[in-house]
């Protein structure tokens, strides 16, 4: 009876001891194997927080670097995908020649215009030859005529001087004058050096009839 029971207890104490041994190896396998996934998963967040770092960077202005701490903040708050909009810098005026500002200026096209508008005054109208029914407009002050391009009134006839004859108009006097042409300026019919014209007078330069009609 007593032999049965120093039996069992001993083996009751060789369990209890086989018992925890088993125990501590299990608690070191379970604390091995929580390490090592704790280990997986910096290694998986560092991986994929990487890019993520670098993008933010880049965004700051750092080229993908590291960024500096004491980097002067954009004003609104940070930079980066999740901060406020960069604030945009004032736009600077250049510089204009005389080293200042550029300044706009009014410009009065008023006083261009009456400074270099000139009245029409009358026209004359061509009635003979290529360029019949033709009229050309007069202004206060000089019009030359002949078939030189830069002439007032341009043409075409060919017995013509470059620079023929020439028109003017001052306080209210229509004068035609003969410049030195090689077949002279007639008006109605009589060849002249210089005349005063009125309204309806025909005038003729080489072959060429024109018409004077004064608004006046």
């Amino acid at each position: 009876m007593i032999a049965n029971i120093v039996v069992d207890f001993f083996k009751s104490l060789g369990q209890q001891r086989i018992d925890g041994a088993v125990n501590a190896v299990n608690a070191k396998k379970m604390g091995a194997i929580a390490k090592a996934k704790s280990s997986a998963a910096k290694s998986f967040n560092k991986a994929v927080d990487a890019p993520l770092k670098a993008a933010k960077d880049a965004a700051k202005g750092g080229g993908g670097g590291p960024a500096k701490k004491d980097a002067p903040k954009a004003e609104g708050g940070n930079v980066g995908w999740f901060s406020k909009k960069k604030a945009e810098p004032e736009a600077q005026q250049a510089p204009d020649e005389f080293g200042g500002a550029e300044r706009t200026v009014a410009i009065d096209l008023g006083a261009i215009n009456r400074s270099t508008f000139k009245p029409v005054v009358g026209w004359v109208v061509v009635l003979n030859g290529e360029l019949r029914g033709r009229d050309f407009r007069l202004v206060d002050g000089k019009n030359t005529m002949g078939t030189a391009a830069d002439c007032d009134v341009v043409l075409t006839d060919p017995y013509l001087s470059s620079k023929h004859t020439v028109i003017r108009h001052e306080n209210g006097v229509f004068t035609v004058s003969d410049l030195d042409s090689t077949n002279g300026t007639f008006v109605n019919d009589r060849k002249i050096t210089r005349y005063d014209i009125i309204d309806n007078d025909k005038i003729r330069l080489g072959r060429t009839e024109l018409k004077f009609k004064s608004l006046e």
